[in-house]
């Protein structure tokens, strides 16, 4: 009985101690992109809207009847800083629709394959599970 329960134990060590932990918590390849997407469709927006806002606050500073060569001055800068704000916001729009893109190109999926095999003069039908990833870019 000793030797029995020594043997058990010595068994069932390994098993608990050396055992993976999987992590549930890894998002998909897809989710990723669309993420990504997401937040860079988001900040290119910021940069339009305030490079709009501040190119037409430039020209309300500049351009009025009593405005002096400073107000002129500062209203050329901040239209000059909304026009590149505004050219900035272009990469971002056409790298949020690579993402995209691209996360509707990625799949993942299991299904059950099926394939016949000849055994002993009868066909048989044997199923096993098949995973596919596909990426394309």
């Amino acid at each position: 009985m000793k030797k029995r329960m020594i043997y058990f134990l010595l068994l069932a060590l390994p098993l608990t101690s050396f055992c993976q932990k999987t992590n549930d918590t890894v998002p998909s390849i897809k989710t990723d992109y669309l993420v990504k997407s997401k937040n860079q469709k988001t900040a290119a927006w910021v940069l339009l809207a305030g490079g709009v806002a501040l190119i037409g606050t430039g020209f309300l500073v500049g351009d009025g009847k009593e405005s002096s060569f400073d107000d002129a001055a500062t209203g050329a800068v901040l239209a000059g800083i909304g026009v590149l704000s505004t050219i900035g916001s272009i990469p971002l729009f056409i790298a949020s629709g690579k993402n995209k893109r691209r996360a509707m190109k990625a799949t993942t999926f299991i299904k059950i394959e099926t394939v016949s095999s000849f055994q002993k003069q009868i066909f048989k039908q044997a199923s096993y599970p098949a995973f596919s990833l596909s990426l394309t870019f």
